[in-house]
């Protein structure tokens, strides 16, 4: 989805949650979520648990890769999905 932001940009604010390092056991840290947003070029907000919190991103979310679509004005969760592209029409829709 990241290099499909510019064309979503003006509709929708997106944050990706990097949970797990290089040990999946283990919550990521700033050094490997900068490593990731460079490797995938990620132009959009990014984020880690904070240090000491555990692995808040993955209790909290999912134990997967998830992508949830939320309406802002509400803060409700309006779809989610596995993966990011199915969410495409939705976010045409807006």
């Amino acid at each position: 989805m990241a290099l499909d932001y510019p064309t979503y940009a003006d509709k929708a604010i997106f944050v990706d949650l990097l949970a797990e390092g290089a040990d999946p056991t283990e919550p990521a840290t700033p050094v490997e979520l900068e490593a990731w947003i460079v490797d995938r070029e990620i132009p959009f907000t990014t984020a880690v648990d904070l240090p000491g919190a555990g692995q808040r991103i993955l209790k909290d979310f999912s134990p997967i890769e998830s992508t949830f679509l939320v309406e802002l004005g509400s803060m409700t969760i309006v779809e989610h999905a596995r993966a990011p592209t199915t969410l495409y029409p939705a976010l045409d829709a807006l």
